[in-house]
């Protein structure tokens, strides 16, 4: 039966009630160039539900591992979310982003709605001929083709010229539905595992992997996960003196807080993931 979510609106902070409950936080209203939108990476209650690799080792062996550095950089709660950016909706531990066609939010979406409680949250969404519908009255409405996302943003988040309930109400089923029923956590790992992955096959297309150690791959990982360098950088990275200085300068200038972030977490794991290596035969690392 569906849940129904109240919005409550304290100034700047905004909570969800699901079916009358315990009120729950959403996010803070937040300004980012001209856009308004609502942030909660550093609330509490999502540091109660945060990736560990721990967890994940043993199904997912090295890949819990790998995406680790990327997860911290990416504020590591299950929970992470942000409707104020060109994505109009970002959510996970990865922080995966609405406005990609077929992109990690949209395949992640796709899982999600085959789980068995998917109509106390989406009962008006489903799935047809493999992508995301919305069930109106006179038929279902593409949400997303191979060329755009842009009817599940207008979906997610009317606007980025306010913080509408539509935006609050779809932040708050993720919120409920991520913290009680664990298995959305593991589908968030999976795809990210399946996100990293597609990147290093593509990667190794460009820039020639085979037998590269696990933790410049991370790096390349990271980099093209952000979107913060060119193939043409890392290339030149990946033939310096030091690969390892080379590639973790890629787009630091812009964004200096990340990359000392990940330089910091590959420190620590740096002898175990340069013990791993990318196979281009067999697309994995052995």
């Amino acid at each position: 039966m569906p849940i129904h979510f109240d919005v409550v609106r304290d100034g700047s902070q905004f909570s969800s009630r699901a079916d009358g409950g315990p009120k729950f936080a959403i996010g803070t209203q937040v300004h980012f160039q001209s856009n308004i939108g609502l942030a909660n990476d550093n609330f509490a209650l999502g540091k109660q539900f945060s990736y560990k690799a721990d967890d994940f080792r043993q199904e997912l062996g090295f890949w819990a591992d790998f995406i680790e550095p990327t997860a911290i950089c990416e504020g590591l709660s299950f929970l992470t979310l942000n409707t104020y950016d060109r994505a109009r909706f970002t959510f996970g531990f990865a922080q995966f982003a609405a406005h990609v066609p077929d992109g990690d939010f949209v395949t992640w979406l796709r899982a999600m709605l085959n789980e068995p409680d998917v109509n106390d949250y989406f009962p008006d969404l489903g799935l047809e001929n493999g992508r995301i519908v919305k069930h109106g009255a006179t038929g279902t409405i593409p949400l997303e083709t191979k060329d755009t996302t842009q009817p599940l943003m207008d979906y997610l988040n009317p606007s980025l010229t306010a913080v509408e309930d539509d935006e609050v109400i779809a932040a708050a089923k993720f919120i409920h539905w991520t913290m009680n029923h664990p298995n959305t956590q593991r589908l968030q790992v999976k795809q990210m595992v399946a996100t990293g992955h597609a990147i290093l096959r593509r990667a190794d297309t460009r820039l020639g992997l085979d037998n590269v150690a696990g933790d410049l791959c991370c790096i390349v990982m990271d980099i093209l996960h952000q979107g913060r360098g060119t193939f043409g950088e890392m290339l030149q990275a990946l033939r310096a003196n030091d690969p390892f200085k080379a590639l973790l300068s890629v787009g630091s200038v812009a964004e200096p807080t990340r990359v000392n972030t990940l330089r910091k977490e590959l420190n620590a794991r740096r002898q175990a993931f340069a013990a791993k290596r990318w196979s281009s035969t067999q697309k994995e690392f052995v």
